[in-house]
């Protein structure tokens, strides 16, 4: 399933779950994938499952400002294609959990520069851990 797909399939599950009018955003670089008048989302896709969650520092960062400046809720969605208890998302409120994730720590991580490709070459990036107790079950 191609990335759009899993997009396109995720808003048709979010609308109809939480009876929102999510829309896909329009380019192809936008700093997240979703919006409506409240929110802005970003998703994560993984083909299997971790039971800890990551959001990458600048990503967090930039889903905050413009949350901010649009006047929304910035919101990170992982689906685990493989998850151990079906197929999940994991919702997080980023403007909720925004203080008590700028005081953790930070983590980092040698990772390939991106996963798309096939690049291998590795360099240092930094995260925030998302754990089960950051979930909510609201949009």
């Amino acid at each position: 399933m191609t990335e759009q797909e899993k997009t396109n399939k995720t808003l048709l599950y979010l609308n109809n779950t939480y009876k929102l009018n999510l829309e896909k955003t329009k380019g192809q670089f936008d700093l997240w994938d979703a919006q409506d008048n409240k929110r802005i989302i970003e998703f994560k896709f993984r083909s299997k499952y971790y039971q800890e969650k990551y959001i990458q520092l600048d990503k967090f960062l930039g889903l905050i400002m413009a949350a901010e400046y649009y006047n929304k809720i910035a919101f990170y969605i992982v689906h685990d294609e493989l998850s151990k208890y079906g197929y999940g998302y994991y919702i997080y409120n980023l403007t909720e959990l925004k203080e008590k994730l700028i005081e953790s720590k930070i983590i980092t991580k040698k990772v390939p520069y991106s996963t798309e490709f096939n690049k291998t070459k590795k360099i240092n990036k930094y995260f925030y851990i998302l754990n089960q107790s950051n979930q909510t079950n609201q949009l």
